[in-house]
């Protein structure tokens, strides 16, 4: 049906020149438009969205809808009557729509931004909201076309947008194979002298309802910049309906080589589920290869232990042995595959359990976790269960565990989520840092499950630092490659 070009600073002579890669088109969209960002090149006009970006209801609640459009302009207080003259608020609008289509509401909102700018815009005009989603006009068409005033409005255009997608766009492609104006999953056209294959339903009722690549860049802009999600620290995602996983590590993706490598490291229970699109807000780093604790061996014939956190190389054969390393469990490897562990201290005749050990004093009864020649205190024994699953506990006397520094206190790993005894107050941990989340939207939002959130003594949240509220919406860090 369309389009008017919603974002003017890239002009139509850049797009339809381009013969090139749309990597290419990327970039030089990147260096001449000063809206466009880096990220850019992220983008795959073969997948914009995925479909349940745009079918999944319950991808937002009606409470976090009526948050999100506080924050944003003028549509959190908007009231005008809805389709059968009764008048509501926007966000009553939206969510009626929704849940009668069966339709996201974080797609309506893109939706209204990407074709009006509607959502951010802090003094919309009457012609903004007159055609809200776009649905019915074109370049060529008037908008006091006797014939479009049934779409005119708000309410109307929202309403009839969203059939368009539900009772049209998804009915032609299930029954025919394709839209009406021939898009379809799996077959190539030709947008802007670009060869597009669509590789969803979502993407070929896109290309269906603005056939141009630029106003679905905006769109897949505006979806990035909103709802790809931004996780914590450590954080491990599975991408929906793949066996694709992740770690979210100093601002990137890095996936896992194997399902072995991820329980060898997290509990699969606290992995979260997010869409590709969601996803797409994060550069793919250096992949995860080897589970915790293997041994490599480089071209030097250098052997490494991996640890948690990056790669400590056993001095000599003598200190192989000492520690009951075996041999038949070494792995011989490209150096290139060593790169992103950082290299930590040494592993020497000195160093006393290397793969760390819990031992309980026999008299006070507390636990420590002891690595080298250091004691860390747990600071209680859900610890234990926390991050020491199936390994023995050494009961030593005093004297024993004197021999070995204090340390700091054990911390609460990245992407914990945590409680005190006397507070519903519910933190995620990043960096060390105690992070609040401020309602249970943004926490079912993000994925969390309620039965991992860990209640400790409120004296042990004290010792940590409580840091800002943490945002769904926060940009992605700058990606550090290791």
């Amino acid at each position: 049906m369309r389009k008017i070009l919603s974002v003017p600073l890239i002009s139509l002579a850049l797009l339809v020149q381009s013969v090139f890669s749309y990597a290419a088109l990327a970039q030089r969209i990147s260096a001449t438009n000063q809206s466009a960002t880096s990220s850019d090149v992220n983008f795959d006009p073969n997948r914009i969205l995925e479909d349940d970006d745009i079918f999944d209801l319950a991808g937002m609640s009606f409470e976090r809808l009526v948050q999100f459009l506080n924050g944003k302009g003028v549509l959190g207080t908007y009231r005008i009557p809805d389709i059968d003259g009764v008048p509501k608020t926007a966000a009553e609008i939206i969510w009626r729509v929704a849940t009668s289509y069966k339709i996201n509401p974080k797609y309506l909102l893109a939706l209204l931004q990407k074709e009006q700018s509607l959502v951010d815009d802090p003094q919309p005009t009457q012609k903004q909201f007159d055609w809200a989603t776009g649905y019915g006009i074109c370049d060529a068409c008037a908008k006091n076309d006797p014939n479009l005033q049934e779409f005119k409005g708000f309410a109307a255009q929202l309403e009839w947008a969203a059939k368009q997608h539900r009772e049209k766009y998804l009915l032609q492609i299930l029954g025919n194979g394709k839209t009406r104006t021939g898009q379809a999953p799996g077959k190539a056209m030709t947008i802007d002298r670009q060869i597009v294959t669509p590789v969803n339903n979502a993407t070929a009722m896109l290309y269906s309802y603005t056939p141009h690549l630029h106003g679905n860049l905006n769109l897949w802009r505006i979806w990035r910049r909103w709802f790809g999600l931004q996780y914590p620290e450590g954080t491990v995602v599975v991408s929906k309906g793949t066996d694709k996983l992740y770690l979210i590590r100093n601002g990137q993706k890095r996936p896992f080589a194997s399902l072995a490598v991820v329980q060898s490291m997290v509990d699969m229970d606290k992995v979260l589920t997010a869409s590709e699109t969601e996803l797409s807000i994060y550069p793919e780093g250096i992949e995860i290869t080897y589970p915790k604790f293997s041994l490599l061996r480089d071209s030097k014939e250098r052997i490494w232990l991996l640890t948690g956190t990056g790669k400590r190389l056993i001095k000599t054969k003598q200190t192989f042995r000492k520690f009951g390393f075996n041999e038949d469990e070494i792995l011989d490897v490209n150096d290139s595959d060593l790169i992103a562990y950082p290299t930590e201290d040494p592993i020497t005749l000195k160093t006393e359990f290397p793969q760390g050990i819990v031992l309980r004093d026999k008299i006070t009864k507390t636990y420590w976790y002891v690595e080298d020649h250091e004691r860390q205190l747990l600071p209680n024994k859900i610890f234990l269960a926390l991050y020491f699953t199936g390994r023995p506990v050494k009961v030593v006397p005093p004297n024993r565990l004197a021999k070995y520094k204090i340390g700091e206190t054990y911390k609460l790993h990245d992407g914990e989520l945590v409680r005190g005894d006397l507070d519903a107050a519910v933190f995620v941990v990043e960096n060390g840092i105690l992070r609040p989340i401020p309602n249970a939207a943004v926490f079912e939002e993000i994925g969390w499950k309620w039965k991992n959130v860990i209640m400790l003594p409120a004296a042990i949240l004290q010792t940590y630092t409580v840091g800002e509220p943490w945002s769904i919406e926060r940009q992605p860090q700058v990606a550090i490659n290791l």
